[in-house]
């Protein structure tokens, strides 16, 4: 029988090691935000840091997210992404040419919940799960199964939202 799509599961072992990584790097990160020496490394760190969080969610936890055990907690996490966007937003020395550093935080729940639509829009459609196109295979990384071209597009479509919201004040 297949899976529902939205169903709660317990946290695998890969969650839990991603999830406590990912709690590490933050820590570390924010220290290091905290105490950098000029600006310009605070606003690389901070924009390195949402796009990074962006991007590892849908290619390496697309999996975990279709469990809402794990999905509620990257959700709790793009919460905090936004107050820490609401208090740094306005802070002038992490402007960019482009746009705020800190824009890319408020982005994170935007994107979880796109991320959600590309699913159903994926099972819908195609009957399947939405899966991550892998450079250089024909199938994804974790279910093995062939990368379709709505794959491909619903893909397109998560990077291409991903930094039109960046670039947008």
């Amino acid at each position: 029988m297949p899976q529902p799509i939205f169903y709660f599961s317990k946290i695998s072992s890969w969650d839990k090691v991603t999830i406590g990584l990912y709690i590490i790097l933050s820590i570390f990160l924010w220290h290091y935000f905290g105490n950098a020496a000029n600006n310009k490394i605070q606003r690389d760190i901070l924009f390195g840091y949402s796009i990074g969080t962006q991007f590892f969610l849908y290619f390496f936890n697309y999996k975990s997210l279709r469990n809402l055990s794990v999905y509620f907690f990257w959700v709790g996490i793009g919460i905090l992404h936004l107050f820490i966007y609401l208090e740094l937003k306005d802070v002038e020395m992490l402007q960019n040419v482009r746009g705020h550093s800190a824009t890319g935080l408020r982005n994170t729940i935007i994107l979880l919940f796109l991320f959600q639509v590309l699913r159903f829009v994926s099972a819908k459609t195609q009957g399947q799960e939405l899966v991550c196109p892998s450079k250089g295979s024909r199938t994804d990384f974790f279910d093995e199964r062939r990368v379709t071209i709505l794959d491909f597009i619903l893909f397109v479509v998560y990077i291409a939202t991903t930094f039109l919201l960046l670039f947008k004040d």
